[in-house]
């Protein structure tokens, strides 16, 4: 506890610093608080949802470093409840059209994707490219920033939805590197980033010295602002082991994975919310309805039990809530930046909603 105490406090000094050097557009709070002055503020996003549809954006297969072929895969999340999988084979796009059986089946979509690996500066750099039209493959790069550069823009080019992989993967990604890539219009293009991998090597709850992936997501909202360079975390399983005991550990499936704001489970509703960033990120916690009016933002957990925390800038807790039953509800109370909601049912399961900006 006193080490993560120690990268937390360094952590939320680095921010601080971010936005001094900045300059916050709502000014210098007067007490020491992320969060800005205390003024008159609105959600910049309404909404009220309750139709999910599960999916995981992280997946591979035989075709690439995975034990399982494309099918069996697919089946596997079929059978288990999802509606939609994107397979991500390393610099591979695999084409749904492969999966002919599955589409007499109109409650599950097969979404295309592709992991474009790179290195640079001796470490690896991934960029899951989702709902793209055509493969793009990975290379070797000057820098790290570089690299994220290319990548997200040749995503985008497709008119597809980039999703920046374990940043703590071999240690690869710093809130440094993500930052600069988003001054200079990399992560900025970016729609989604991992919070949570189901991988056991890619470090997600960081170390004694790093921090975690959910910490480096508020450093890059803290600093560019949920409405600026707004950036929607998710959890994966990054599974690469579907047989029991083809490896140990294993990074094996239904461990992470989002619920995007859909009412079909289309490839083009799906791709439309992942864009958007319409979704929120799970290890197992469910929502049963989520709803964000002019000030207040409210979470109605699936679980009984479940403790609620609305989390600002810097990854402040503003306020913990826990309940029986029910809904949580935080309303604005003047100089928040953003508000999410980080959900912890009592088996340690989670879920974290999307960051939600705020507007005068």
């Amino acid at each position: 506890m006193r080490h993560r105490g120690r990268w937390l406090a360094l952590l939320l000094l680095g921010a601080a610093g971010i936005l001094a050097l900045a300059g916050s557009r709502r000014g210098a709070s007067s007490a020491p608080s992320l969060e800005g002055p205390s003024r008159p503020l609105r959600f910049e996003k309404r909404l009220d949802v309750e139709v999910f549809q599960r999916g995981n954006l992280h997946t591979h297969t035989s075709r690439s470093d995975g034990d399982s072929a494309p099918l069996d895969v697919v089946r596997w999340y079929r059978e288990h409840g999802y509606a939609f999988v994107a397979l991500t084979d390393h610099n591979q796009r695999v084409d749904p059209a492969m999966f002919q059986e599955l589409r007499r089946a109109p409650d599950f979509t097969v979404v295309p994707g592709e992991e474009v690996t790179m290195t640079a500066e001796g470490r690896p750099v991934h960029v899951n490219a989702l709902c793209t039209r055509r493969t793009i493959g990975g290379g070797h790069f000057a820098t790290k920033g570089e690299a994220l550069r290319w990548a997200i823009g040749r995503v985008r080019a497709q008119g597809g939805v980039a999703l920046i992989n374990h940043p703590n993967f071999d240690w690869a990604l710093s809130a440094g590197d993500l930052l600069g890539a988003a001054r200079r219009g990399g992560a900025a293009g970016a729609e989604l980033l991992e919070i949570w991998s189901g991988h056991p090597y890619v470090h997600t709850r960081g170390d004694a010295t790093r921090p975690s992936h959910e910490a480096l997501w508020d450093t890059v909202l803290t600093a560019g602002g949920a409405s600026g360079w707004g950036i929607a975390g998710v959890a994966v399983d990054d599974m690469h082991q579907l047989v029991p005991g083809s490896s140990s550990p294993p990074a094996g499936p239904g461990r992470g994975f989002v619920e995007v704001f859909a009412r079909e489970a289309s490839s083009a509703a799906i791709c439309s919310a992942l864009a958007r960033g319409r979704l929120y990120a799970s290890t197992g916690a469910r929502l049963r309805r989520l709803s964000v009016a002019e000030d207040a933002l409210s979470v109605w957990p699936a679980a009984a039990g479940a403790v609620v925390e609305f989390v600002g800038a810097g990854g402040r807790v503003l306020e913990r809530q826990r309940l029986l039953t029910g809904r949580a509800t935080y309303r604005l109370r003047g100089g928040e930046r953003y508000v999410r909601a980080r959900i912890t049912q009592p088996d340690g399961k989670r879920a974290w909603t999307p960051a939600y900006a705020t507007v005068e």
